[in-house]
């Protein structure tokens, strides 16, 4: 129906549109010789990989030499180590080199779709004596290496590889040393792609193909036939050995070791326990809800469309709005149109128009109702597996700048729960297990407490510590009167400060999310920092250190980077000056609940739970409990959570079981 309606809409230039991108081959040209003969500088290699634009590579014909005794512009990287000879081998012969030399490189050649599907064939290599030895074969065949805990694992994106060994019964076992990760840590923002990696530390390119030599088994057989598509394997698994090495001794130098043994390298085990069990969606509750919102949608559009006078009005068409808001309405006379010639209508630009008209509030209704739909409650049931009737997400641990999980397929951490409409979606998740109850723990302002840890401010410690409403204590603070008589609109408004210091919230955007004047919002925030210096004291040397070492980090030692501390442009460093604030203590909220899974998970298995970890979203974990387990679990979760980290404030966790989400929470 939308498509359709912009087709409408487009109606009167669709013959000129099409005339417009029609190419007219009767143009009398003559072509001659179109082709590139231009030779590039010297330096134009360099800069290439230099900036990782590998791509370009293949637009350079011609480039002249270096000028005699000139230097590149672009400063070469020390060359790389020299790469090991290629040596293949029969997969028991690998077995046993591995298991002597204790350290094996592990690829899945064809990694199935699914995680129930046939099991993958493996390329594995090790070093020995300065080569490089690698087999190929079934998964089987290297069973006893891989289950062996002795020997460490390297490899990219390890947790997927436990997942498709495991569809065929096979453990990976041992100390994991995940290349993917390891780089994730050390440069959150920059691509951990191993033909990156490869190029970055090592100067070798993965997709050129290389002849390996053979060697003979220890069973006197003949050498094995050589393999194009196993040679460039062979290679890539012997770039893992080599990136491992490099990269484990720039982790050392960053002091990040610690953080990857002890959060990360355990995490991913656990991580790859939950997508295998998945969690139970259940389809009829989501198309009951789907009714429900189709309804609500409908009801809002013709709300729009009466406040608006226009019974024909497309409510989805930014166009159409931007019209209606700008031109008829003329909510915002001093609007102008962007680069493009058209009104913007995004979330930001109506929300600050909200006290106009009642019509922009249902204008945003519509919008979130409909994306609730087609991002969310739609789709859903499509990505239940036929299997287990489960949804099984991937969780990306080597995503997020801040060190925060994220999920993808389906993407599970957006769900809009903080709308009364996108709660109801928690509904729809339920326990799998017969007799069992969903168990939902969540911290309780986990992020407010660590900038009370990271800050030392008394009163907000004194607040956390004495268990009093830390937002009714701050208001009295800020509005110097006693707990007591605080009203619930100052509450609020303490709250949304709380909050939206840790963000580096202007005037501007508190005003806009209180809905009052600017400059009463920017009386807000002067009265929270007089009432709480230690706070912008802490936010000061954090700016201070950050534009210092070019990076800030969490309580546990993760890094961000921020290197536009010092951009010239006002827009672009306030931006990083906010993330340079918010990072150490969102990185710090997302360490507790990953080493707090961790936990949980090891107290599961050693006491043999019933119990599945089946979601982790932000600060929240979700479980399903059988009914004789309930009482163990509930103390499991919360000695586990609570007792993960030491603050100067204690950390408190709210744990409820409910037959869904919805009612555990």
């Amino acid at each position: 129906a939308r498509q359709q309606a912009m087709f409408e809409e487009a109606r009167g230039h669709l013959d000129l549109s099409r005339r417009l991108v029609t190419i007219d081959t009767d143009v009398p040209v003559e072509t001659g010789d179109m082709c590139v003969a231009e030779e590039y500088e010297h330096d134009i290699l360099e800069i290439i990989d230099y900036y990782e634009l590998p791509s370009l590579r293949k637009y350079i014909s011609k480039v002249k030499p270096a000028p005699e005794g000139q230097s590149a512009a672009i400063e070469e990287k020390p060359a790389g180590p020299a790469m090991p000879e290629l040596n293949r081998v029969e997969p028991s012969v690998l077995v046993m080199k591995a298991l002597a030399a204790g350290c094996c490189s592990v690829i899945a050649d064809s990694v199935p779709s699914g995680l129930f599907a046939a099991a993958p064939s493996l390329t594995v290599a090790c070093l020995d004596s300065g080569r490089c030895l690698w087999s190929d074969g079934p998964a089987d065949a290297f069973r006893m290496l891989l289950e062996d805990a002795s020997v460490e694992k390297c490899g990219m994106d390890l947790k997927r590889q436990i997942n498709v060994l495991e569809a065929c019964g096979i453990s990976l076992e041992g100390h994991l040393v995940d290349i993917e990760l390891m780089h994730y840590l050390l440069n959150p923002e920059r691509s951990h792609d191993l033909d990156v990696l490869a190029k970055s530390y090592l100067g070798i390119v993965l997709d050129r193909p290389v002849e390996p030599k053979p060697l003979m088994s220890l069973f006197d057989e003949d050498p094995m036939d050589d393999d194009g598509a196993a040679c460039d394997q062979s290679l890539r698994c012997a770039a893992v050995l080599m990136l491992a090495d490099k990269i484990s001794e720039e982790m050392r130098e960053a002091s990040l070791m610690e953080l990857y043994n002890t959060v990360e390298e355990p995490l991913i085990a656990v991580l790859a326990r939950m997508e295998r069990t998945g969690v139970r969606v259940d389809p009829a509750s989501l198309m009951e809800f789907a009714g429900h919102l189709h309804v609500r949608m409908n009801e809002v559009e013709a709300q729009v469309r009466e406040m608006a006078g226009d019974p024909s009005l497309n409510v989805g068409s930014p166009k159409q709005i931007g019209t209606l808001i700008f031109e008829k309405m003329k909510l915002d006379p001093k609007a102008k149109k962007n680069s493009k010639g058209s009104w913007s209508t995004d979330e930001e630009t109506l929300t600050a128009l909200s006290d106009k008209s009642p019509i922009i509030d249902a204008i945003l209704e519509y919008r979130a109702v409909r994306k609730l739909l087609s991002t969310y409650v739609e789709p859903f049931p499509g990505y239940i597996s036929p299997e287990t009737g489960r949804i099984h997400t991937t969780f990306n641990q080597a995503l997020t700048s801040t060190g925060r999980l994220s999920s993808s397929n389906p993407n599970l951490q957006n769900i809009p729960i903080r709308t009364e409409l996108g709660k109801e979606i928690r509904k729809a998740f339920v326990p799998g297990l017969p007799g069992a109850r969903i168990l939902s723990a969540d911290y309780s302002q986990i992020e407010l407490r660590i900038m009370a840890h990271l800050s030392g401010d008394e009163h907000l410690i004194e607040a956390f510590r004495s268990g009093i409403d830390v937002h009714a204590a701050t208001a009295a603070k800020i509005f110097g009167i006693p707990v007591g008589e605080v009203t619930p609109d100052q509450r609020r408004i303490a709250k949304t400060a709380n909050f939206g210091i840790m963000y580096g919230i202007s005037a501007f955007g508190l005003a806009q999310r209180l809905k009052i004047g600017r400059g009463e919002a920017k009386k807000v925030i002067e009265d929270y920092f007089a009432s709480f210096p230690a706070i912008s004291t802490f936010i000061g040397k954090t700016l201070e250190n950050a534009r210092k070492d070019g990076y800030v980090t969490t309580i546990f030692g993760r890094r961000r980077y921020v290197p536009d501390l010092t951009s010239r442009n006002g827009t672009v460093r306030a931006l990083a000056e906010r993330n340079a604030v918010n990072a150490p203590i969102q990185g710090s909220s997302a360490d507790i609940i990953k080493l707090a899974m961790i936990a949980i998970d090891r107290r599961m298995r050693a006491e043999g739970m019933k119990s599945l970890m089946v979601l982790q979203i932000h600060d929240e974990l979700l479980f399903e409990v059988p009914e004789e387990e309930m009482e163990r679990m509930r103390t499991i979760v919360i000695e586990e959570m609570e007792g993960v980290a030491s603050l100067a404030v204690p950390l408190t966790v709210e744990c409820n079981y409910g037959e869904n989400w919805l009612e555990s929470h």
